[in-house]
């Protein structure tokens, strides 16, 4: 049976693809067009081998291989001595490992040798020519085996049950896939597994079967079908478009999400598959129909030619994209026809010939194929000479990895130097652990004595409130406090202290509450306090929008002036402990109050330690 819709699948499959290729920023997730692909490919396949093995009772495996052999083959022995000569041209960077990547492209192994060399898919420092070519490796291998999973399928197991061997291979392929990848590593290798990524193929043989089977269903089943399934196909399609949007290479896509884009992917097909259906007016439009035919060869060409064009256009690649882009598309194309013409539809209908299908101008076709087929072999033998010329001048290393190891030699004797400063810097650190420990013993000691016969408190209401546990935490204190006082009276207050002798050394100013304050608020207290005082700075808290300002005025200050100047930073300390403000989010409770004396009581403390210590 001859399915139509299937190359307007797969050409929207190779659009996702080559889109994801050169603009992955816009279309994060092209890359599941590989996984439509691989269910449309698995499912045509089976296909036609079901009806070959129910037509004749057995699978011409030779014939199978022959013939998937020509289709994929002669594509491959053109567009890979191609590229290689280009790159020899136009930049050899490209030609870094061309040696391995050709013979594994042509063998049909580069996942595998992508994974033994640790290749990278998502991730490259260097240009790869032929890195794309997992995707071919990988159905190939799959194709291997696949002849014999159908014939033994049919022969082994019951009708009703031969579409679950299938579908329990692909389950444990995903499964595979989402256990062994692990979140935050190259995902490269369950991606070009092809034990772990061979679902999306699996997925399309169970579809087959189930086809296969379809004309058993009872006919108002099928007619019911074909009125729902085209709408589910639909919506099956937005959902795709939805997830190429979205998706990107990590659990969601390894963990489910590109099997879910294999199933989704089916139910296209199914939709596809009544007569009456209305997805054929998109799926058969001519060109999207051209673009699935021929996606083999663009798929092919495009990714190289992408990696050329960029090596031949530098100054185009950032706003000038668009023109590496066109002309990327138009090469691929162009190529894609030319191999087309001049290598594999000769090959084709050189095997057609010789399998008696050339009908009564045989003779005359057969010579035409084998005159094409010789113009076709001069021209691949010369590609050839040119891969092995390639092979030869090609750079062990890419002049960007020769800079990066250059850059890294430096950085290694620097770092060399570093070990040679790091004792000094060792050292350095010792000291200033001693120090801190210094520093908090002469602390704890100044804390057990301390008093506030050396310290003045000039506050607003959050300080009245607080009165009780400065005295009782620092006696002998002098704490001049008002309700509603503003930072711009503050420093006649500090005036009068001074004349009253009331104003000793540490000057303790808490009036962030009620107004906002800036650098030279505080400027203007210092000139009022003197020479020979440290004003000991409370930030304020609370929900006006003024403390904030007056708090980054007191930051600036006390930056400004780190030797008689330093923070207490109340707002960070009643922060953590809201709890302990009354309803109104500003004043303390009895604990607060506590909490607002050890602040002021702390702070200079550490002060006072500071001082003990720098000598």
């Amino acid at each position: 049976m001859r399915y139509s819709g299937m190359d307007g699948i797969k050409g929207l499959a190779l659009i996702g693809v080559i889109w994801y290729h050169l603009s992955q920023r816009t279309l994060p997730g092209g890359f599941i067009g590989v996984e439509v692909f691989y269910t449309v490919s698995g499912f045509l396949l089976a296909t036609s081998l079901l009806n070959e093995y129910r037509e004749r009772g057995a699978i011409r495996v030779g014939r199978f291989y022959v013939r998937r052999l020509l289709r994929l083959w002669p594509a491959l022995v053109v567009m890979v001595p191609a590229v290689a000569c280009l790159g020899m041209i136009i930049d050899r960077d490209t030609l870094v490992g061309i040696a391995g990547r050709s013979m594994a492209a042509l063998t049909f192994s580069t996942n595998w040798y992508e994974i033994a060399t640790g290749g990278s898919y998502f991730a490259s420092t260097s240009p790869q020519l032929l890195r794309h070519l997992w995707f071919v490796a990988l159905m190939a291998q799959v194709i291997v085996v696949l002849p014999v999973l159908v014939a033994l399928t049919e022969r082994l197991v019951g009708e009703r049950l031969r579409p679950l061997v299938p579908l329990a291979l692909a389950v444990i392929s995903v499964v595979l896939m989402g256990v062994l990848y692990t979140p935050g590593a190259d995902p490269t290798m369950v991606y070009f597994n092809t034990g772990t990524h061979c679902f999306g193929i699996l997925f399309g043989v169970f579809l087959a079967w189930l086809a296969a089977g379809h004309e058993g269903m009872p006919r108002f089943a099928l007619a019911i079908a074909g009125h729902v399934m085209p709408w589910i196909a639909t919506a099956a399609l937005i959902a795709m478009g939805v997830i190429a949007t979205r998706i990107e290479q990590d659990g969601a896509a390894f963990r489910g999400g590109l099997a879910i884009v294999a199933l989704l992917t089916m139910l296209v097909i199914v939709g596809t598959m009544p007569r009456s259906s209305w997805m054929h007016g998109l799926l058969c439009w001519r060109p999207l129909v051209l673009l699935g035919r021929y996606s083999y060869g663009l798929y092919l060409w495009h990714w190289p030619l992408y990696l050329l064009m960029q090596c031949l256009l530098p100054g185009w690649r950032g706003d000038g994209i668009w023109l590496i882009w066109t002309l990327t598309l138009v090469a691929s194309a162009a190529m894609t026809a030319v191999s087309w013409v001049c290598v594999e539809r000769p090959l084709l209908r050189w095997s057609k010939a010789g399998r008696g299908s050339a009908g009564r101008d045989g003779t005359g076709c057969r010579s035409v194929a084998w005159f094409r087929i010789g113009v076709a072999a001069v021209v691949v033998i010369a590609l050839y000479l040119g891969l092995a010329q390639a092979i030869s001048v090609a750079p062990a290393k890419s002049s960007v990895q020769a800079m990066l190891e250059q850059n890294q030699a430096a950085l290694d004797a620097e770092a060399q130097q570093r070990e040679i400063d790091a004792k000094a810097a060792e050292e350095a650190r010792r000291r200033a652990e001693e120090l801190a420990k210094a520093r908090e013993q002469a602390k704890a000691e100044i804390l057990q004595t301390m008093d506030g016969h050396d310290i003045t408190v000039v506050g607003d209401s959050v300080t009245v409130g607080s009165t009780p546990a400065l005295q009782q935490a620092l006696p002998g204190v002098v704490v001049d406090a008002k309700t509603s006082r503003f930072i711009q009276d503050v420093p006649q207050i500090v005036s009068q202290l001074k004349a009253q002798g009331q104003l000793r050394r540490f000057v303790v100013i808490s009036a962030n509450t009620n107004a906002a304050a800036t650098q030279d608020s505080f400027e203007q207290i210092a000139a009022a306090a003197g020479e020979g005082h440290v004003l000991v700075i409370m930030t304020g808290y609370g929900d006006r929008s003024w403390i904030p300002v007056a708090n980054q005025g007191a930051g600036d200050y006390v930056r400004a002036h780190p030797d008689s100047a330093v923070i207490a930073d109340w707002s960070t300390a009643i922060g953590a402990h809201t709890e302990m403000l009354t309803s109104d989010g500003i004043h303390p409770t009895t604990d607060g109050m506590a909490l607002y004396a050890d602040v002021v009581k702390n702070t200079i403390a550490d002060w006072m330690a500071m001082e003990a210590t720098a000598s």
